[in-house]
């Protein structure tokens, strides 16, 4: 072995005793650190480049999302050369010096250990960023599931770890932790609750990355942006973040507006307050008039709506048939989904004319276009009708409201 060959020579150029094993043993350390450092040299030079060109055979997209991924798994398994070989030469280096040997090999296994679940992890984050890539849609829980793998990767390398240093099995190690459950459920209260919403909520599709949820306890309003093992981040319409932890999409109430999204249309439900002292009944000659309106004769040629000639015929009952009318010639309301006009229960702010439709059209800017146009049409005819829209009147009669 090394040793011995090293005290042979030391001993021809006239060392002796205690001098002897310390030069040995000094000399037996140096030749260690030289070959580590010779072989995470060569490694770095030699198989660092060959791994990342074997990385790196990817294309296009997959290259950009990665690049981050890549050299880090390079890295790391350049990190298992040394390791593996200095496992096979702790016993020809030590083998004079049985306590050096059995921690050199300890510290070599702990290494070992530890570059083996970097390598297991960046290998997971690297298929987790082609993933990404490729399924930007998929409903699937792919974060949970990698850190929660990472995670059991990182526990089961402890338990090695310690079970190496104490010198027992991994098997009675485990077996002691029964009286540590305690501790461990608090230690890892969040991750365990965050792993049993994640598995509910990836199993009833309650939220998915993309999705826009209110969630107004935690001041979340906006695109979820990643839902991990214990939090949950969501992009605000102000740019903000808000991250609150994933248990919580499961104890707590929060609004999803991906079905409205999936559907057909955006709901419209807006209502116009009429000044309930301008309705009246419309007698034949008012009639007439507002038919000669120009803004209304192709109302009153097309509308099905109410009957002309009844004799109880309101301005109100009017304006009701002409916002359906309008709602039913509007190109971008869904008329496959509900669209009406209706009068809801009297206050003392006026007589409410609800408007309730579905926009075709789900983008944010232009539902809002889409709405502020209509309600724009309907109280510029307000007064065609010899309508007024309520409003509150301050002490000296300004209109505060």
């Amino acid at each position: 072995m090394f040793n011995v060959y090293l005290i042979q020579a030391l001993e021809k150029i006239g060392l002796d005793g205690a001098g002897l094993d310390l030069a040995a043993l000094l000399l037996t350390l140096l030749s260690v650190l030289i070959l580590i450092g010779f072989s995470f040299y060569l490694s770095r030079q030699l198989l660092l480049p060959l791994l990342s060109r074997l990385i790196d055979h990817l294309e296009g997209d997959t290259l950009d999302a990665t690049q981050d991924e890549r050299p880090k798994l390079a890295s790391h398994i350049a990190h298992l050369v040394p390791a593996i070989l200095l496992i096979n030469f702790v016993e020809f280096f030590f083998s004079s010096w049985h306590a050096w040997e059995l921690w050199a090999n300890k510290i070599t296994w702990l290494y070992l250990y530890l570059f083996i679940g970097l390598t297991f992890t960046s290998l997971i984050d690297l298929l987790t960023a082609i993933y990404a890539l490729k399924f930007q849609n998929s409903n699937l829980p792919y974060r949970v599931i990698t850190q929660l793998v990472k995670l059991i990767t990182f526990i089961v390398i402890g338990i090695l770890s310690v079970s190496l240093l104490v010198g027992s099995s991994p098997a009675f190690l485990l077996s002691g932790l029964g009286a540590l459950t305690a501790v461990l459920l608090l230690v890892f209260r969040d991750t365990l609750l965050g792993l049993v919403a994640s598995v509910q909520v990836a199993a009833n599709r309650m939220v998915a990355k993309g999705d826009w949820i209110e969630m107004p306890k935690y001041g979340a309003n906006g695109n979820v942006i990643e839902v991990a093992l214990t939090t949950v981040k969501v992009r605000n319409w102000d740019n903000t973040v808000t991250t609150f932890p994933t248990y919580a999409l499961i104890s707590d109430s929060f609004i999803n507006w991906r079905a409205m999204q999936e559907s057909g249309g955006r709901r419209i439900k807006r209502a116009i307050q009429l000044d309930i002292h301008t309705i009246r009944f419309v007698d034949d000659e008012e009639l007439k008039k507002f038919k000669n309106n120009p803004f209304l004769s192709r109302f009153f040629e097309e509308q099905t709506y109410v009957d002309l000639n009844q004799a109880d015929l309101t301005n109100s009952a009017l304006f009701r048939a002409y916002i359906e009318w309008t709602l039913r010639q509007h190109p971008l309301i869904n008329q496959n989904l509900m669209v009406m006009a209706r009068q809801m229960q009297p206050t003392e702010v006026g007589l409410p004319i609800e408007v309730y439709c579905f926009s075709a059209d789900k983008n944010w800017v232009n539902y809002e276009r889409i709405q502020s146009d209509i309600f724009d049409r309907l109280l510029a005819v307000l007064p065609l009708f010899d309508l007024m829209a309520f409003q509150r009147l301050g002490n000296k009669g300004q209109v505060v409201g």
